[in-house]
């Protein structure tokens, strides 16, 4: 099977350092404007799905910026969970959630800004996708994974942070359909995601072969 990583020009790069400067400069203001220490501001922060793919998109492209490469499966996961983290918040959880000052500023980075510009990135610069079956396993990996962590969170602390995977309201029955859900969902916005990258690939070729046969 050939490599799933790819190298990015100087521009590509730029950009992508660009998007890990936002992402860590968000997540850096956010444990200053909470009560408690810059360290307490943290964990309690890492306790949202959301700070979850905010790091990992801070961690991503500050490492693609370095020249360094990522594979498919990487980018298409969490691609595909940031696409969840700004849907869910903004189609479900936003009504009860009203930041102001500077914690509106970060909650439009965390919710809004850093997802739509990764997404692009990843739509724009990341090479053509392979089928997207061979990528659903990887983009299943982190809802499946913070269902565990916030199972063990709750045992321990009694915290939930979304009502959807509150295990003491929902019973253990709910609980293990709520997860599974959310993985199928994700499976199913990844599956969409990679269908969009498909045709757009698609449209590159045929403008690249246009192109190059008018030349």
């Amino acid at each position: 099977m050939k490599s799933e990583n790819t190298a990015h020009t100087g521009i590509q790069r730029s950009i992508a350092g660009l998007i890990s400067l936002a992402a860590f400069g968000a997540l850096a203001l956010q444990t200053t404007i909470n009560d408690g220490s810059v360290l307490e501001n943290f964990g309690g922060m890492a306790r949202f799905f959301t700070i979850w793919g905010n790091i990992a998109a801070c961690l991503v492209m500050g490492w693609i910026a370095s020249g360094a490469r990522v594979t498919r499966g990487v980018m298409a996961a969490l691609a595909t969970a940031l696409a969840v983290i700004a849907l869910v918040y903004w189609a479900v959880l936003s009504g009860d959630h009203h930041p102001e000052g500077l914690d509106r500023v970060t909650n439009q980075f965390h919710h809004t800004i850093i997802p739509a510009a990764f997404i692009a990135w990843w739509l724009a610069y990341t090479p053509p996708a392979q089928k997207i079956s061979a990528l659903i396993p990887a983009i299943m990996v982190p809802p499946l994974s913070y269902g565990a962590f916030a199972f063990v969170l709750g045992e321990f602390t009694g915290f939930y942070a979304y009502f959807f995977l509150d295990l003491p309201s929902l019973g253990w029955v709910n609980f293990l359909i709520s997860n599974a859900v959310l993985a199928v969902f994700f499976a199913l916005m990844g599956a969409l995601l990679l269908a969009i990258k498909g045709f757009i690939d698609r449209r590159k070729g045929i403008e690249a072969a246009n192109a190059e046969a008018a030349g």
